[in-house]
Order: C-alpha cells, then sequence, then structure tokens
C-alpha cells in the first residue's frame, strides 16, 4: 500500500482505518510502521516507505514514460486534432494583433476595466 504525503501531512484512506480502535504508528529512517490494534484480533503492521530525493525523480519519470506510452498507443480522434490545431492558430492569430501596433499599460488598465465593470 502507498499512502501520499500532502501539505497537510500523511494521507491516510478512511477504509483503511475503518473498525479500528487504535492505531500505533513508529518510524525508523525514512519507514513509517503502523500497527493496527482491534480489540478481537492480533496486531498486524504495514510499512510506509517515504519516496524523496533522487528515488522519487526516478518514480516520475517512469510514470511520464508511462503515460507517452499509452498517448502514443490510444488512436487520435481526428476532430479533436482539428479542433486543436485550430485553437492554436487562433492563438497565433490572436498574438499576431498586436505586433505593430502594441498596446500600452493605459490600454490594458482600461481593459480589464471594461471587463471588471461587464462581470
Amino acid at each position: 500500500m502507498r499512502l501520499r504525503v500532502t501539505e497537510n501531512g500523511l494521507v491516510i484512506p478512511p477504509y483503511f482505518l475503518a473498525g479500528l480502535d487504535e492505531v500505533e504508528i513508529s518510524r525508523e529512517g525514512d519507514v513509517i510502521s503502523i500497527e493496527k490494534v482491534n480489540k478481537n484480533s492480533t496486531q498486524e503492521s504495514i510499512d510506509i516507505s517515504i519516496v524523496q530525493g533522487e528515488v522519487a525523480q526516478n518514480l516520475l519519470e517512469e510514470k511520464l514514460k508511462t503515460i507517452r506510452e499509452l498517448r502514443k498507443n490510444t488512436p487520435e480522434n481526428p476532430a479533436k486534432v482539428a479542433l486543436a490545431q485550430r485553437f492554436s492558430e487562433l492563438c497565433r492569430e490572436i498574438q499576431e494583433l498586436h505586433t505593430d501596433n502594441p498596446l500600452s499599460e493605459a490600454e490594458i488598465a482600461a481593459e480589464i476595466e471594461a471587463v471588471r465593470i461587464r462581470e
């Protein structure tokens, strides 16, 4: 089992704790041991590794490689491809609109204010 660590700390799924009265946690180095303690059963422990540094980078690279391979093997939808190309063209056209006559800071501020007033 692999658990996430967020800015709020270790995220433990609710189903992991379902039916428990007590949980004992201990740590040795990068390994956290969580012992589930039930009234009617023996203790069971699960080791959790906190992955960081080079190991985490390698895992990320493996996942990115897997995602790239999945994208290669997935047939492309022609309608989506055409839509993406049209979107790119529109973005390029918008960027070129003011190439010869760029907007001043005052004009940009006026445009932003006009949008805010409409909302």
